[in-house]
């Protein structure tokens, strides 16, 4: 009996060894590996602008000769007759352009998109000074858009620069600062 749990352990002995000295089936398979890199995109801008509408943006008249009396003598009254045209707003919109207004520094091979356009619910312009009757004239930025004449696709060495046109509907003409609208620019990468 002795002898048969002996050859029971060896057998068992040998059977474990050959399990563990023997090596195990393998399987491979390779696996592609790709990254996407962002683009980089850079935006400068300003806080404000500014633009200042004048006479002859509004189609106004700002000066005539009395044509009552041409010439005074030092004693002549002049002609006090409101002249028409004066302060009258020309039909259509009034639009004024901004020569830069966005550099865009990227390194995105097929260039960038820029566009400019007002915010929603940001398009009134409030003048800051009240007319006599107490209420305040506003002014309604109708349009903007992105004017870019350099077409060459930005680095992260050179940017993009462009400007814009931006349209204005006046409901008066009130003289005064106008303030509370405001414009979005945007850059996006082309893909």
């Amino acid at each position: 009996m002795k002898n048969k749990i002996v050859a029971i352990l060896a057998a068992a002995t040998a059977l474990g060894s050959s399990l563990f000295a023997a090596p195990a089936q393998a399987v491979q398979q390779d696996v592609n590996v790709e990254i996407t890199v962002s683009p980089v995109l850079f935006l400068r801008t300003f806080e404000t602008v500014s633009l200042q509408i004048t006479n002859q943006d509004l189609g106004s008249l700002d000066k005539d000769v009395d044509t009552i009396n041409r010439i005074t003598d030092g004693t002549t009254s002049i002609d006090r007759t409101t002249p028409v045209g004066i302060g009258e707003i020309a039909a259509g919109t009034i639009k004024k352009p901004v020569k830069e207004l966005f550099a865009v520094w990227s390194n995105s091979s097929n260039g960038v998109d820029v566009t400019v356009t007002p915010v929603t619910g940001s398009t009134t312009l409030t003048n800051t000074i009240a007319s006599p009757n107490g209420r305040f004239a506003t002014a309604t930025l109708s349009d903007a858009k992105a004017v870019i004449t350099d077409t060459t696709k930005p680095t992260t060495a050179k940017p993009l620069v462009g400007g814009a046109e931006l349209s204005f509907d006046l409901t008066s003409t009130a003289a005064g600062k106008y303030v509370g609208a405001k414009i979005r620019v945007e850059a996006l990468p082309k893909f």
